[in-house]
């Protein structure tokens, strides 16, 4: 596909004036057209229960790739290979967690055949499998398989894409954990992920086991080192840099703002929601500021650190000026308005602001 030419002299982002330019001039069309392909793919998927979770996932998360593509403002010369790379690996996560979620099975096994597509995606040269192998519905056209296929081809344009892989393929097995005892039977999961949860306790100890689930269920861990792979002359240190400013701070902020919004959604539907496990309020506001502060000391020495920064500031903002954060749910609108009050500078508040215009 032809994007616009990059004319970028710089590949460092100081201030949100230049994300957002670049955001919009070079990302938002590669992203566009991406979506709108894979769109089109899910709306030809032959089995109706496949297509229905495809084109769900794709409808109600789209700002989900609209956030992982935003890594590639970093890039903007290998936009044309990690805007398609993201938004494939995205669409693979948002429709299994759809197929996991909402769909026709509960079993653990089917659940790990499925989140193998994740894995695969990230293995250049891996054979693709019948991701369908325990589930009923099976015939989504080559959907998946493309979708992994197209990950492939891309990683493979990567330079430095040997060094991160072990890492992220790790990321990507903690994510399909989370997405295996997360979606099980009500009374079984809690159990499970405490004991998915103890391994890993003494590696984590400044945080809970709710704070670790929660890490696990963001992918833009595994963005950031899309875009940091493209540099030829990889330093081994800057991926361990990287990889603890992301899991757990930034991972673990993430997704614990995006639980935090659906709070009260959850409640009433019976879904597993990681805030819900800190005692009170007070707790959820004290931890919540100690991530947004261990992910901002976190990116202080990483390279670009403007640019993490923002990310961080960004999440900030965009999770909390969702319209579900009203006054009409006091609890959730009280963390957010303490959180933005005691978190945010001016980057937050122009993001915030930027989010509302957007969302409202």
């Amino acid at each position: 596909m032809n994007y616009p030419k990059a004319n970028v002299t710089s590949p460092t982002i100081r201030h949100p004036w230049q994300l957002l330019y670049r955001a919009y001039r070079y990302v938002r069309p590669a992203l566009e057209r991406e979506f709108a392909a894979w769109h089109q793919r899910a709306e030809a998927i032959p089995d109706p229960e496949l297509r229905k979770q495809a084109l769900a996932s794709m409808n109600t998360k789209k700002f989900h790739c609209e956030g992982g593509a935003v890594y590639a403002a970093q890039v903007i010369p290998c936009v044309d290979k990690l805007v398609p790379l993201i938004v494939a690996y995205q669409t693979i996560s948002d429709y299994l967690d759809n197929l996991c979620d909402r769909s026709t099975s509960l079993d653990p096994v089917d659940f790990r055949q499925l989140h193998l597509s994740m894995q695969d995606a990230l293995t250049p040269d891996a054979t693709l499998q019948d991701y369908y192998l325990y589930r009923r519905e099976k015939d989504d056209g080559g959907f998946l398989a493309d979708l992994v296929g197209t990950c492939q081809a891309y990683i493979k344009q990567i330079p430095s894409y040997g060094q991160v892989q072990s890492r992220m393929v790790e990321l990507s097995r903690l994510y399909s954990d989370l997405q295996v005892y997360k979606h099980i039977a009500h009374e079984k999961r809690e159990a499970e992920l405490l004991s998915w949860w103890k391994p890993y306790q003494r590696q984590y100890p400044q945080i809970y086991w709710q704070e670790f689930s929660a890490a696990t269920g963001s992918t833009i861990g595994i963005f950031t080192l899309f875009c940091l792979a493209t540099e030829p002359n990889l330093d081994p240190s800057v991926i361990a840099k990287i990889n603890a400013a992301y899991f757990p701070w930034i991972c673990g902020l993430h997704i614990l703002l995006d639980y935090l919004i659906d709070l009260e959604e959850d409640r009433v539907n019976g879904d597993l929601n990681f805030v819900s496990y800190y005692a009170s309020e007070e707790e959820a506001m004290i931890r919540l500021r100690y991530f947004v502060e261990q992910a901002k000391a976190s990116v202080r020495n990483l390279p670009n650190s403007h640019f993490h920064r923002m990310i961080v500031d960004g999440l900030v903002a965009f999770y909390l000026a969702d319209r579900k954060v009203n006054r009409n749910q006091p609890q959730i609108y009280n963390i957010a308005r303490k959180l933005l009050r005691q978190t945010c500078g001016l980057n937050s508040f122009l993001f915030y602001l930027s989010s509302l215009l957007i969302r409202h």
